[in-house]
């Protein structure tokens, strides 16, 4: 009598190991036929053993190439680790959700931390398609369940700051202004970086601080400080109405350039557009009067000289 499969016997379809592993199934069947998941063929048709499956997804999880040899624990980790001054971008160009996304990988990429920047922004979009990241208070926290240690050379942490806020889908329906991109590689730190994030940014001031400050050596220096005081349990209690973020002299000086600058372009460009719309008015009515007043040659150009029909 055949014995009756139990869960780590059963056998998944590749459709259904594709849900398993959240990719999708071109993905899993070029990882199959290169002989990289373990499988077998039933009758010619491929079949995956859950268990296998899963003793595979732990070697990928850890593996011998990366500088996080041990992979410690997401708590004990240092942020600085994760954060250096090349993973900021003070100030997004990026007016869109899906290509705020795509400019906080191209960090990643520039950096060399991505090989494939295509495959992890589809996995982020992916991700908030399902559900939105973003949170009340302005913060979003971008990431993805998808892994490939191929693919993402070491965890990394992409900080973004849009000033004027971007729409993303947060329960509050106030723009986000804080993006927080991560590229964690294993399951192993998701987590514990993600709860150390919220619990750094739960103080609003700190949040109205990050979007104030002028350098990304500032903005660093004050999510390190506040990742270390929420790790050691340090929450300074605020009074309300406190968190509107006060722009440093510097910054309020190159915002008031910036504008002044952008009003007086679009002012002349205005005045262009109406100087030449006139002027081309202008040329037309002469060009049209001397063209059919051929034969009057000497006499000035004008409606009135146009010869009747």
């Amino acid at each position: 009598m055949a014995k009756k499969p139990n869960d780590e016997e059963t056998l998944l379809t590749l459709p259904q190991l594709a849900g398993y592993l959240h990719l999708d199934e071109k993905t899993v069947f070029k990882l199959v036929q290169a002989g990289k998941i373990p499988s077998v063929q039933i009758d010619k048709v491929w079949r995956f053993k859950r268990k296998a499956v899963d003793e595979w997804l732990e070697q990928q999880l850890v593996g011998d190439d990366t500088d996080f040899a041990d992979v410690p624990d997401g708590m004990k980790l240092p942020l600085e680790d994760l954060l250096p001054d090349s993973a900021i971008i003070p100030a997004l160009r990026a007016t869109q959700p899906v290509a705020v996304i795509e400019e906080l990988a191209a960090r990643g990429f520039a950096n060399g931390w991505l090989t494939d920047k295509p495959w992890f922004v589809g996995a982020i979009v992916e991700r908030e398609t399902l559900a939105s990241t973003a949170m009340e208070g302005g913060v979003a926290f971008l990431h993805t369940r998808a892994r490939d240690k191929g693919k993402i050379l070491r965890p990394f942490m992409i900080v973004g700051r849009s000033w004027g806020g971007i729409p993303f889908g947060a329960p509050d329906g106030r723009p986000t202004y804080l993006f927080f991109l991560l590229g964690l590689k294993y399951d192993k730190l998701h987590l514990p970086i993600l709860g150390r994030l919220a619990r750094a940014l739960r103080n609003p001031a700190t949040i109205a601080k990050l979007r104030a400050l002028s350098s990304p050596e500032q903005i660093r220096a004050v999510l390190l400080k506040e990742d270390e005081a929420a790790r050691a349990g340090i929450l300074p209690s605020v009074e309300p109405g406190q968190f509107k973020p006060k722009l440093d002299k510097q910054l309020r000086m190159r915002t008031l350039r910036r504008l002044s600058a952008m009003r007086t372009k679009d002012a002349d460009a205005a005045e262009a557009a109406a100087k030449g719309k006139g002027k081309g008015k202008g040329k037309g009515g002469a060009a049209k009067a001397p063209a059919k007043a051929k034969p009057l040659a000497g006499k000035p150009s004008g409606l009135s000289q146009r010869p009747k029909k």
